[in-house]
This record gives C-alpha cells, sequence and structure tokens, in this order.
C-alpha cells in the first residue's frame, strides 16, 4: 500500500473493489495486526475509536480483535475447524471474550447465547444445527456461521473480505441483506471487500476504488457506477456483460504494477487508454467531481481533453464476432444425457436425489450454460458425465459412446483425452509442486502425444501463448502465479489435449470482474478455434447469458427449463 486514505464513519458501509493484487486484503491484514513479520508499517497511522494502533503489541492487538474490530474472510471453510461442530467453535469465540473480561459462562449458558447468534444470521434450526459439523453446511450456511463467530465479541467494525465471492447469485443477495440488516441493528461500521461491483452498489454507502495500492477514487456507490470518473474504473465496468460491445467485453490490458519496485507518474498510465503525457511523469493529485466524489486521474483536471465514460480510446476494439444462437451450427450432438439419475446416501433410510431424471444434449461446436443455486446438482451432473460418479439410472452418450461402459480400455484412454474438465479453484487442482511446464506435459506424456522433448516443448510454448501465457513462465510454480495466471494454465492443460467437449465447473468464481472478461474472451476465442463444445456452469447469470448459446437452469436435481436464445434467457435465470 502507498499513501493511502480511508475513512469510515460510525454504522456506515463502505465498499472497496479493485483488481486482484491491488492490496484490498493487505489493507484488511494491516487493520487487524495480522500482517506477516517481514511485513512493515513505514509511514501513517490507523485510528480505531480514536487510538492510534500502529504502535500496539500482540497482546493489545488480541484485545482488540473481535470486540473492536472482528473480519470475515472469504472461504468459511478454510476459517472453520472441519474436526468441531459449529456449535463448539461458536461458543468458543463467547467463552473467549468472556474470560478475557474475567466472567466465566456455563455450557447452558454459553449454548443458549451460542443458538441465539445463529438465529441472529439466520440459520434456521440452529438448536439442531448446533452439533453439526461445517462439512455438513452449504456454503452460504458456513459463512453465517464464520459470520456468527466474528459477531460474538458485538465488534465496532466488521471487515468482510470478499464474503459473497463463491457464493450463487440467491445466496450472495440473502448474505448482504443479512450484513444491511445487522449493520441497522447494531448501529455497526462494516469494510466491504469486493471485486463484485453490483454487490458493493446494492449494501455499500460509498464505494471506493483501489488500485496499486491506493484508493484512486471514492463517492457515493451511486456516484461511483453511474458517473464514474478514473479511467480505470472504466475498464472494470466495461469488463461487464452489459457493457460489451460487437459480442466482445473490453477488459483491460496488461496487469497491475508491482508496487514495491515503483513507478514514475500515474501507476495506471501504462493500462490506460486515454492516458496524457503528464501521466508518465506525475502522479495525479486527488480533484474534486462533485461534494462527495473524488478521482486521483489528470482527465478531472479543466486543462484536460474531455473525454468521458463509453468512450473508444487508443486500444478499443471494433465490429465483432457472432454471439449467442447465431453461432451454433446445427448439427448432431455430440453428447446426449437421457433420464440420468443419482442419489446420495445418509444413512441408512435417508436419500439426496443430487440429479433426478435429468435430460439434454450438447451439439458440437455449442457452449451450454448450466445455472442453479448451491446444491441444486450442477456439479453431480458434471461428475456423472466425467465418470467420476456412476450414475444409478439413465444413459449419457458421447460421440456414439455409452460413457459408463469403460470395460475396455481404449474407450476410457479416448474419453479421458477427449472430455476435459476445468474446475473452480486452479489452486486447488495444480500440483504445487510441479511447474507450469510439467503440468501441462503430464497429460501430453500420459497419451504419449509427442516423440521428442523438444516438440512437446514446442507445442507447450505454442498453448501458453494461445492462453497469454508468457514462455518464461515456464519454470514457475502455481504459488507464484496470480489466480487468474493459474486458471490460464488449467485452461491450457485441458486444451492440450485437443478436447472435443469441455466441462467448466465455476471457473470464474474466485476471479476479479477484469480478469473474469479476460477469462471469458480466451474461452470464446479457444471455443471458435477448436470447435471445442463446452458444458459452462456459473453461478454469475449476467454471464452466463453472454457466452452462452443456450441456457439450462437446474433445481432440486431437476433440469427445469432449457432455451434458445437470449431473448428466452432472461426468463429462464430470472
Amino acid at each position: 500500500m502507498r499513501d493511502l486514505s480511508l475513512s469510515i464513519g460510525q454504522g456506515e458501509i463502505v465498499a472497496v473493489a479493485g483488481e486482484s493484487g491491488c492490496g484490498k486484503s493487505v489493507l484488511c491484514k494491516t487493520i487487524m495486526g495480522l500482517l506477516p513479520k517481514q511485513a512493515e508499517i513505514t509511514a501513517g497511522s490507523i485510528m480505531v475509536n480514536g487510538r492510534d494502533t500502529t504502535g500496539c503489541t500482540e497482546r493489545e492487538y488480541g484485545q482488540m480483535r473481535g470486540s473492536e474490530v472482528s473480519i470475515v474472510f472469504q472461504d468459511p471453510f478454510t476459517s472453520l475447524d472441519p474436526t468441531y461442530t459449529i456449535g463448539r467453535q461458536i461458543t468458543e469465540a463467547i467463552s473467549a471474550h468472556r474470560s478475557d473480561a474475567g466472567e466465566q459462562l456455563t455450557k447452558k449458558t454459553l449454548r443458549a447465547k451460542a443458538v441465539k447468534l445463529m438465529t441472529d444470521v439466520g440459520i434456521d434450526r440452529a438448536e439442531e444445527r448446533f452439533d453439526a459439523y461445517p462439512w455438513m453446511l452449504s456454503g452460504g450456511m458456513r459463512q453465517r456461521c464464520v459470520l456468527a463467530m466474528a459477531l460474538s465479541r458485538d465488534p465496532k467494525l466488521l471487515i468482510a473480505d470478499e464474503p459473497t465471492t463463491a457464493l450463487d447469485e440467491d445466496v450472495k443477495n440473502d448474505i448482504l441483506k443479512l450484513l444491511l440488516r445487522i449493520r441497522d441493528e447494531r448501529n455497526m461500521s462494516i469494510l466491504f471487500i469486493t471485486h463484485d461491483l453490483s454487490a458493493a452498489r446494492k449494501i455499500a454507502d460509498r464505494l471506493a476504488i483501489m488500485y496499486a495500492g491506493k484508493i484512486i477514487e471514492i463517492g457515493t456507490a451511486d456516484e461511483v457506477i453511474n458517473e464514474p470518473a478514473h479511467p480505470y474504473t472504466w475498464g472494470l465496468l466495461h469488463a461487464l456483460p452489459e457493457y460489451a460491445e460487437g459480442g466482445r467485453l473490453r477488459t483491460i490490458p496488461g496487469s497491475p504494477p508491482n508496487v514495491p519496485e515503483g513507478f514514475e507518474g500515474d501507476a495506471f498510465a501504462e493500462r490506460n487508454e486515454f492516458a496524457l503525457g503528464i501521466d508518465y511523469v506525475q502522479a495525479p493529485p486527488f480533484f474534486d467531481i462533485s461534494p462527495t466524489h473524488r478521482a486521483a486521474t489528470w482527465l478531472a483536471d479543466e486543462r484536460a481533453p474531455k473525454v468521458e465514460f463509453g468512450s473508444k480510446g487508443r486500444t478499443a476494439e471494433t465490429g465483432g464476432t457472432e454471439s449467442g444462437a447465431e453461432a451454433v451450427v446445427k448439427c448432431e450432438p455430440v453428447l446426449m444425457v437421457r433420464d440420468l439419475s443419482h442419489y446420495f446416501k445418509l444413512g441408512r433410510k435417508s436419500v439426496v436425489k443430487a440429479v433426478e431424471d435429468v435430460s439434454f444434449e450438447v451439439k458440437r461446436g455449442e457452449i451450454l450454460g448450466l445455472v442453479g443455486r448451491s446444491g441444486s446438482g450442477k456439479t453431480t451432473l458434471a461428475r456423472c458425465i466425467l465418470g467420476m460418479y456412476e450414475p444409478m439410472e439413465g444413459s449419457i452418450i458421447y460421440d456414439g459412446i455409452d460413457v459408463t461402459d469403460r470395460r475396455h480400455s481404449e474407450i476410457k484412454q479416448r474419453l479421458s483425452r477427449e472430455i476435459q474438465f476445468i474446475s473452480q479453484d486452479p489452486g486447488a487442482a495444480l500440483d504445487s509442486k510441479m511447474t507450469v511446464r510439467e503440468l501441462i506435459a503430464e497429460p501430453l506424456k500420459i497419451h504419449k502425444m509427442f516423440n521428442s522433448r523438444s516438440e512437446m516443448d514446442d507445442y507447450i510454448i505454442s498453448l501458453l501463448k494461445e492462453v497469454g501465457i508468457d514462455e518464461d513462465m515456464m519454470g514457475r510454480y502455481p504459488h507464484e502465479l496470480s489466480g487468474g495466471q493459474r486458471q490460464r494454465v488449467s485452461i491450457a492443460r485441458a486444451y492440450g489435449m485437443d478436447p472435443k467437449l469441455l466441462i467448466c465447473d465455476e471457473p470464474l468464481a474466485s476471479l476479479d470482474v477484469s480478469i473474469q472478461a479476460q477469462i471469458v474472451e480466451l474461452f470464446r476465442e479457444l471455443q471458435n478455434k477448436h470447435d471445442t463444445s463446452m458444458i459452462f456452469i456459473a453461478h454469475d447469470l449476467a454471464m452466463v447469458r453472454f457466452i452462452s448459446d443456450r441456457i439450462a437452469r437446474m433445481e432440486s436435481g431437476r433440469l427445469t427449463m432449457e432455451t434458445d436464445g437470449a431473448a428466452e434467457t432472461e426468463e429462464t435465470i430470472s
């Protein structure tokens, strides 16, 4: 971070948005006193209720955390211990505070307080779920449990670090409504970290845009989104499907600079298609756009040329390709699913019907979008197609082959080559002990696609070039890459097999809006080039509508609706 200034009033919700790597999480950790030992605060102050916390000892930070400031992290599953029940973890948070105050509570009282907290955050049947383990709950329910723990000491400021990122649209809206209700009931201040501008608009009183460790625009949420003043904010908004032009998303070129290495002038100058000469030599000050709206861009100077949001810059692309159902070649399906069912047993008598009597088909070169709430059966359906689960009823026919019949090794080998999968979390999908080259080379070696290492390396380099990864990154490990770069490596690994069918399970969920746009454009380019059929599973309805030729919706294990074209899609996902 560099020269960052931000204030949050009592009972106010301030959202901070920006790309991955812009410093949002570092800001949270700095406020909480959770910076790693090698990091230090070199200038400035952090005032919490009138007290400067930059000089606090670890003991003082421990007393402040929870009672003054509390935090909810992005992934509730990593915040919860899978070996302890939900009730035990919430009661531990309550008793830790009471012990610090010298007060001891009975188990009965602790349980009652925990159940009340669980009820307050919208967990129904709280008494029953008190003894449940984290893995027994949905993502939205786990997030509510983490929120209950964060509220156990009645903090004055709640930091919510990407709390809705991996949640489907319905659950995300439920969590946003919950945060608003908690703010109103407790008069609590909230710092809401996000890359989802639509979520920021729904919840925030003010919205700050962060880039390269600094706030570069701030105002009311409506001002920043409806009347953005900084070119970087324009870029974030242009990456959304509703601003697509000619069937293409306008992505932000390049990537954020390395702050520790320093730079001259405006940090955004190299990526700014509207950059002025002064941007490369002098950082801009803040200019007042309105009494409540400020932006650090030379374009706001009265002497600058008038450029408005929506203008086409030097790198803006014109034209586009066919999109939607118009681009689908009407031909024989590559995949046919008929009357598919798959159940999970819970105990001796209880059964969960994850997929029930599902039928659909995917044509060659088509992108079929698959939407639905968490737990609706989307991932189970994908795993059945991939052969990870054996369907209990029905059939899956791929290019004339019964996918469920894997008795013959040649059929199994062909399916593993021609049907590829891209998961939601590339960090978990990629082996952390393998380099980028080794990750892409592994399936090529298994299927013996090349006779020499030099031929294979040339092919890997061409794949990396296709997905926008530099050749010099071949020797890097996954932890040395950004989230977007890891997902690009996953895509290169999948396309290296020249698949006929690609199944993408929430491939955009953990990526910020500008990286999402880049990945979506990459999918469309590769799909057009390789004529790959695709099942695109996601909870971002606008992005699904943008990329898909047809959309199907799953609900309670059933495929309830399937439509052609963008017009009917509105009804499908509403």
